[in-house]
């Protein structure tokens, strides 16, 4: 029988490393299990990690703004009662009802469709839905176009928003089947006027 010290051990290959442990498990060999796993685990701290890549200058203002409405957001949470129970409670008449989540599982703005589908370079939102009506704070950037020509767009019916526009204006590139939850919009080019629309819609809503 072979005597498997831990430098025999080292000296293997890392295909004879493996087919070793198979055996010494097939036989129940305890002791020449544990020198092989712990030779495969030395080994594997020894291999390079691959570097993650760095974020491009668009991925991180994505991340940051990202980041910067799901800040509004709770603080709308704070400020009203947004919560999925209380949304389902006041549309018990709207068949098929469906909560919206204010923001993601990762506590940050949702990715909205027009970016899931390719079609513009960043789409995040938060969002409050009650009965059929939909409120939303959007950060919107259209593909090949400078970080500097984002927009915020707060989309929600006509009758919620001082000043509306149809979304068919804010929005002119989407497409039918980029429904938007609501018919109209203002649309800023900066947070807190548009944090401002958003906070006002949302108290005609949750009134």
């Amino acid at each position: 029988m072979v005597d498997w010290t831990d430098d025999r051990i080292a000296a293997l290959s890392d295909q004879d490393l493996k087919n070793l442990l198979v055996n010494a498990e097939r036989k129940s060999v305890a002791e020449v299990i544990a020198q092989c796993k712990a030779e495969m685990e030395k080994r594997d701290a020894l291999k390079p990690r691959k570097a993650s890549k760095p974020r491009t200058e668009l991925k991180e203002f994505e991340h940051e703004m990202a980041g910067q409405l799901a800040a509004v957001g709770r603080e709308m949470a704070a400020k009203y009662d947004l919560s999925e129970e209380t949304a389902k409670a006041k549309s018990a008449d709207v068949k098929g009802f469906r909560a919206h989540r204010l923001l993601d599982n990762k506590g940050y703005a949702k990715l909205g469709g027009m970016q899931r589908d390719g079609s513009v370079a960043i789409d995040r939102y938060i969002s409050y839905r009650r009965g059929t009506d939909v409120v939303s704070l959007n950060v919107f950037l259209l593909k090949d176009q400078p970080i500097e020509a984002h927009e915020f767009h707060v989309i929600a019916p006509k009758a919620l928003l001082d000043g509306a526009r149809p979304v068919a204006e804010i929005r002119p590139t989407a497409t039918e089947a980029q429904k938007q939850p609501a018919d109209s919009g203002l649309a800023f080019k900066d947070l807190p006027s548009a944090a401002a629309a958003f906070d006002a819609a949302l108290a005609k809503i949750t009134a």
